[in-house]
């Protein structure tokens, strides 16, 4: 028996073997994981990481690569960094990595204490959740049951996440057409790129046909290539839900927590929604999101209305406190303005005017760089050429828009002024050597 069981031991010699070595990490990766996962959307040959530094990321063999992408606009910290560390260590001492949905957590409290500290007044109220798929859900839910409507109002080009709900909202043909989302209680009215009057009129005519129970709406279409609004639209849409009385969500899964800038995007506009979607960026690394609203949406349904097993896990919430934190105490916000921003405007003047580029786009830290083809239509096989460039040069970049047309910067906001000047050094060239379509 004693022999049986030495024999069933792992041997951590094997797992180390497999853990470290690149070729066997991908081939089990390949040959187990869904192809509906973007693993292998830019190369059969994806660099594997095994550790970072700020916002660096390091292979096996040693190489580092400069990341634009942040997990898709989501390690805001960058890598180990020393506050989420300890947020780690001090959440896991204890033993209690998860307690369910009818315990409280002191790591929990502390986030609704944190989380209201840099929300508008009145918004001090959460639901927590582990995707922003889910935390769309969940404010769609909220809206529903608080005005017993059921009708809602999205934006062409807004993504919001792929479960069926939150998918509803999303205006993308491809991803929706294959799958039963709620075509019958959803209107899509235009997001204005220059001018808002033609879209406010077409917005206030759809909320009075259909008498919503919300409108949701991104105060910068992130995955869409960085579309930025007039200034000031964001207030008129919310003074129209307030006239219809209708529920304004605003989607900060994105945007949320530095990357415009500002706490969130919707502060660009001095603007408070009715409801607030934030994920991604809010644990910095762990799966979190939520929902944040005022006591009389979400206090006003039952127990056990919505819940999800692992909301408001206590490792995620540690994290997510350790974000906000350190994005007040090192004055990250600032970093953006004064760094990040002007670095970007930079780049996005070097561009204005060369071949098959259609335009720049940059809030805070994020830029989009459009690509178009002779014929003046979106050109997504630049885009996918460059970032497939950047991989051979060390670069993380990002792919998004419409049409997947765009090339996107979205670093974490602890990139230094230097990194920064040698990455877009890089980019440049990069763009630059590319082959403009035909």
């Amino acid at each position: 028996m004693a022999r049986d069981l030495e024999r069933l031991k792992p041997d951590p010699l094997a797992d180390s073997a497999v853990m470290n070595d690149s070729d066997s990490i991908l081939g089990l990766t390949l040959e187990h994981e869904s192809s509906a996962a973007n693993t292998f959307r830019l190369t059969d040959r994806p660099p594997v990481f095994v550790s970072g530094e700020g916002a660096e990321l390091i292979t096996h063999s040693g190489d580092r690569f400069l990341d634009f992408v942040a997990g898709s606009s989501t390690n805001v910290l960058g890598y180990g960094h020393p506050a989420h560390r300890d947020a780690l260590e001090r959440s896991a001492t204890g033993g209690v990595f998860h307690t369910g949905t009818r315990l409280p957590s002191s790591f929990r409290a502390k986030l609704y204490e944190d989380l209201t500290s840099v929300l508008p007044t009145g918004l001090n109220c959460f639901q927590l959740v582990n995707s922003g798929a889910e935390a769309v859900e969940a404010a769609i839910k909220a809206a529903q049951f608080a005005t017993g409507r059921h009708g809602l109002i999205a934006f062409e080009g807004g993504y919001h996440g792929r479960t069926l709900g939150a998918l509803s909202v999303t205006d993308n043909k491809r991803i929706r057409e294959p799958f039963s989302v709620l075509d019958d209680r959803v209107r899509f009215v235009p997001y204005p790129a220059s001018e808002t009057e033609g879209p406010l009129v077409r917005l206030e005519q759809t909320l009075q046909e259909l008498k919503p129970a919300a409108m949701i709406v991104e105060a910068v279409q992130g995955v869409s290539g960085v579309r930025i609004p007039p200034v000031g639209f964001l207030k008129q849409v919310r003074n129209l839900c307030t006239e219809n009385d209708v529920l304004l969500i605003v989607d900060e899964i994105w945007n949320g927590f530095g990357r415009c800038g500002t706490w969130f995007g919707f502060n660009r506009d001095d603007v408070r929604p009715d409801l607030v979607t934030m994920g991604k960026a809010m644990s910095g690394s762990l799966p979190l999101a939520g929902v944040a609203g005022p006591a009389e949406i979400l206090q006003a349904w039952p127990p056990g209305m919505h819940t999800s097993t692992f909301q408001g896990n206590p490792i995620s919430c540690a994290m997510a406190s350790a974000v906000i934190e350190t994005i007040r105490a090192d004055d990250l916000l600032g970093h953006v303005e004064r760094a990040i921003e002007p670095r970007f405007r930079a780049f996005a003047e070097q561009l204005k005017g060369a071949p098959g580029i259609a335009e720049c786009r940059v809030c805070g830290a994020q830029i989009a760089v459009s690509f178009k083809k002779a014929t003046g239509a979106p050109d997504a096989d630049r885009s996918t050429e460059v970032q497939r460039a950047g991989l051979s040069a060390g670069l993380l970049l990002y792919g998004g828009g419409i049409h997947g047309e765009c090339l996107m910067l979205v670093p974490p906001l602890v990139i230094s002024a230097v990194q920064l000047d040698r990455g877009l050094r890089q980019v440049l060239e990069l763009i630059q050597q590319s082959n403009p379509s035909g």
